[in-house]
């Protein structure tokens, strides 16, 4: 969804997958209202909070000239493209609604990837959120509870989700190779080869929901674009590709392979000697793999290597020992970074600042 938290200027500790996970949790709880959701977003809800949601536009609700009208006219039009918007839902989103419909209509939230679903099925006028006893949920519309089951038994729902499946696999790993990608070209694709239909102002917005729910993203200048979870300074990455002139990445079939499952081939060995060198030593909130992925995720975006030594100090119980600074250093040179190419052995042991160029 559209990125609520800025991260650009943050130090580079606060940049850090987990970091950013933490912050982004506190704003959804906060922007979560105290009590419980309620049965039905539409007709429950003041009416300039259900007209604030419209003018997302995930939803296009004709004008009207009363408040029952409005009310009346966006049920219709929710109702009226409920299969095609139940059939294009997020994996994230699909799997709060198949959770709420398990539960009579009403599911917890317990991460910030569901609260943010909830937040973009609010969105669809699908949902309510809030908190009960302590603990944010969110409350499926009784109308669309009653729909929604028998769609999600068609076939050519089960054929759109196993050809969504694949789409989202292959866009997920060009962004982990780019760090962001316009979003135009995504929507084009997903129109053509999930929806296999033309473009039109229906399937555009079907297409435009989808990857707007499925991947953070920001406008930066005048582009829609859809960014990496990780990287936490969008607009940096941007000016220094403006600066070489774009993007100039040449991809192999097994490095867009790789990547769809979240390491590129020349990654998979530097992950596991970093995890090795971790192990045993991580504070007991910390695992392994997760400590990996936050050092690896702040060279691709230009870390400085003392960044990289005291962020992966804060992470052990135990003072850092050489083979944890070599491998460090190993990673930090090896890894293909997104906003700069890699130092030598000797800069890479000795230079204090960031590094700009290209990814290699």
């Amino acid at each position: 969804m559209r990125r609520y938290i800025d991260f650009q200027n943050e130090n580079w500790y606060d940049r850090t997958d987990g970091r950013m996970q933490e912050a982004r949790w506190e704003a959804c709880l906060c922007g979560a209202p105290p009590e419980p959701p309620c049965a039905g977003v539409i007709d429950t809800l003041p009416i300039d909070f259900l007209e604030g949601l419209i003018e997302y536009g995930w939803v296009r609700v004709p004008n009207a000239t009363s408040e029952p009208s409005l009310r009346k006219q966006a049920r219709l039009t929710v109702y009226r493209t409920l299969m095609d918007d139940a059939d294009c839902l997020s994996p994230e989103e699909h799997a709060l609604v198949e959770r709420m419909l398990l539960g009579g209509g009403i599911a917890e939230i317990e991460t910030v990837a569901a609260f943010e679903a909830a937040y973009t099925l609010q969105m669809r006028l699908w949902c309510d959120l809030g908190v009960h006893d302590h603990i944010p949920c969110a409350r499926l519309d009784a109308g669309i509870l009653a729909r929604l089951p028998g769609m999600l038994m068609r076939k050519e729902h089960r054929e759109r989700r196993a050809r969504i499946f694949i789409y989202n696999g292959m866009l997920h790993g060009l962004i982990y190779l780019t760090g962001y990608i316009d979003e135009r070209i995504p929507i084009r694709r997903f129109i053509e080869e999930v929806l296999q239909a033309n473009k039109t102002e229906h399937t555009i917005r079907l297409a435009k929901n989808y990857v707007e729910a499925s991947f953070d993203c920001e406008t930066i200048g005048g582009c829609d674009l859809l960014i990496h979870s990780s990287l936490a300074a969008p607009g940096t990455l941007m000016q220094t590709w403006a600066m070489h002139d774009g993007h100039d990445v040449q991809l192999t079939p097994s490095q867009l392979i790789g990547s769809m499952s979240g390491l590129l081939p020349g990654e998979v060995l530097l992950d596991k000697k970093m995890r090795l060198a971790l192990s045993g030593a991580l504070r007991p909130e910390i695992d392994e793999e997760k400590a990996a992925q936050d050092l690896r995720m702040l060279i691709k975006q230009g870390a400085p290597i003392q960044a990289l030594r005291d962020i992966m100090a804060g992470m052990l119980c135990v003072l850092p020992t050489e083979h944890m600074e070599n491998t460090l250093l190993e990673m930090n040179y090896l890894t293909p970074r997104w906003i700069a190419p890699p130092p030598t052995m000797a800069e890479a042991r000795t230079m204090g600042g960031n590094t700009v160029g290209y990814m290699h």
